[in-house]
């Protein structure tokens, strides 16, 4: 009678979960398994695009989205709390408004999946068990935990492990630092300072599995994908790729990332000759020319010092094993800043006891050649890193400011002198 008694109450719980979820009396046969991958839109934590799995039965207009990118911050400023670790991350369950993200002008893309009543069941309760309070919160990566990789892992489930098995072992096409830029490729600004804040990990070669950190590589890998089921018949994972919206106003998403370094060696080296302007000037017009020349200083020492100051703190402070590790903070650091107060006095003409002309040479001088030991220690395996943007922007400035050009003249001139 217990035995009885205990089964009955089982069976009034798990009909409650479902009932609940809206599922009572429909068989999981009826229902669809989709993913839906979405475009980029506006927000930095939106520029990689976003993936969710919609479960739904469009005889009884049942439609469920279960989203592992949810996110909260105690504060208004994600950015903020981001860098302060403060950013939680869950998976919740909604109705699907598509045409909220219509109107943000992002892609939209809808693959059916065909999967057997058994993978729907392990499925489904998997994902029901995760919006639970107690287990809907998680440990966000970017790259190995996020939205996307919950959807690649919920796909593999419904293949048997036949998806992470295939792609598990196929090389990937691009490095985790090339995908990213795919997006970020028509924002200058940002583009570089992401690309300067990443270190070496995210240059090590990595799988197609792994690529699927990206909602748009999970597209591409399963469109095609083909698996057997539990009695042994090959089928075609998606059933069929709906496309309801493409963008119109949005930049494309490119296959392979253009190079930044030429355009930034380019700016650096106009840049670098208007310093050498600036030097000459203080020959002709002393006020003037010094004045400029101690601007240039200060204003190269800021930019680079503050991007040094985050580097740093990143390296130090946040747990983001992906910021740590980079080569970068050999010649940007919180070191620059020093040419600021430098800049400063020589441009006033004043401390001569520090003597800030000399200095100041002296640390660019210490810029130049930590870039120089990174070009080489890049050729090492453990040590390379895909970070010729920093160093093109950096080298041909600190070169002239270092005064190492004014030496190269000076022993130039002296050797031909001699020669004659």
């Amino acid at each position: 009678m217990l035995r009885k008694c205990f089964g009955v109450v089982l069976f009034l719980c798990v009909s409650g979960v479902y009932g609940q979820s809206g599922l009572a009396s429909r068989p999981v046969d009826d229902l669809l398994f989709k993913v839906a991958v979405f475009g980029p839109s506006d927000e930095i934590f939106i520029w990689w695009g976003h993936a969710a799995l919609i479960v739904e039965n469009t005889k009884w207009g049942y439609s469920r989205v279960f989203d592992w990118g949810i996110f909260s911050y105690p504060s208004d400023n994600f950015l903020d709390d981001f860098l302060k670790n403060q950013v939680r991350y869950r998976c919740s369950v909604e109705t699907l408004d598509i045409n909220m993200y219509i109107e943000e002008d992002r892609d939209i893309v809808i693959y059916t999946l065909d999967l057997d009543a058994e993978k729907k069941e392990v499925i489904l309760a998997y994902a029901e068990n995760n919006v639970l309070p107690e287990h809907c919160y998680y440990d966000y990566h970017e790259f190995r935990d996020n939205c996307a990789t919950r959807i690649r892992d919920i796909i593999d489930m419904g293949t048997g492990g036949q998806l992470k098995e295939t792609f598990a072992a196929t090389p990937g096409r691009l490095s985790r630092r090339q995908h990213i830029r795919r997006f970020t490729w028509f924002r200058p600004f940002s583009d570089w300072f992401l690309g300067f804040l990443m270190g070496q990990d995210l240059d090590e070669p990595v799988t197609v599995w792994e690529e699927m950190f990206l909602p748009v590589e999970i597209g591409r890998a399963i469109t095609d994908f083909r698996y057997r089921d539990s009695a042994g018949m090959e089928h075609k994972l998606v059933r069929s790729v709906e496309l309801l919206n493409s963008t119109k106003n949005r930049p494309p998403i490119l296959n392979t990332p253009p190079r930044r370094w030429p355009g930034d060696l380019t700016l650096s080296i106009l840049a670098a000759i208007v310093c050498l302007g600036l030097d000459a000037l203080r020959k002709r017009r002393p006020l003037i020319g010094r004045i400029l020349w101690g601007a240039a200083n200060s204003i190269a020492g800021l930019s680079g010092g503050i991007a040094g100051c985050v580097l740093v703190y990143g390296f130090f402070f946040m747990n983001y094993d992906y910021i740590q590790q980079n080569i970068n903070i050999l010649f940007m650091n919180p070191l620059l800043l020093a040419a600021v107060p430098l800049g400063i006095c020589a441009a006033a003409n004043k401390a001569a006891r520090i003597r800030p002309e000399r200095n100041l040479r002296l640390l660019w001088t210490g810029v130049f050649t930590a870039g120089l030991l990174t070009l080489l220690i890049k050729v090492l395996p453990p040590f390379f890193q895909q970070n010729q943007p920093a160093l093109a922007l950096v080298m041909p400035v600190a070169f002239v400011l270092s005064g190492l050009s004014g030496r190269l003249r000076f022993f130039k001139s002296n050797k031909t002198s001699r020669s004659v």
